[in-house]
């Protein structure tokens, strides 16, 4: 399982401890840990004292990686950064296309009131004929 932690407290030549932050559960989905978890890694003493680890654990909590989580968020808020604004294009795409459509259509009925308000005066002017006649 992969952690996201903090060093927390560092001995000069001892094991740091890691306060355990969230965690990255299926599909790459991270959540936050309900309560954060404090864990002693030797792995993590040349890390200074509030720098974020990726820390991966075994089954039995036994460490299988620890490296440092700064490059990797940025890597993540790239590309979380990227697929939201491809979302933001798609959607000001949608309302283009949209209100393209509702304008076209005002258009047709304007056009289809201005012959139909001919039509009604060419009737009064042929109605007035008739009744000077």
């Amino acid at each position: 399982m992969l952690y996201l932690a903090r060093v927390d407290k560092k001995s000069l030549f001892g094991p740091a401890e890691l306060q355990l932050l969230a965690q990255q559960g299926e599909k790459g989905i991270w959540t936050p840990l309900p309560q954060p978890e404090r864990i002693t890694l030797k792995e993590a003493a040349p890390y200074n004292v509030g720098v974020l680890l990726l820390v991966e654990l075994g089954e039995k909590r036994q460490v299988q990686q620890v490296e440092e989580a700064a490059m990797k968020l940025v890597e993540m808020l790239h590309s979380l950064s990227q697929a939201y604004s491809l979302v933001d294009w798609t959607e000001i795409e949608n309302w283009r296309f949209s209100l393209t459509r509702q304008s076209q259509e005002l258009s047709r009925r304007e056009a289809e009131i201005a012959a139909r308000q001919e039509q009604l005066q060419q009737w009064e002017a042929q109605l007035r004929q008739k009744q000077s006649s």
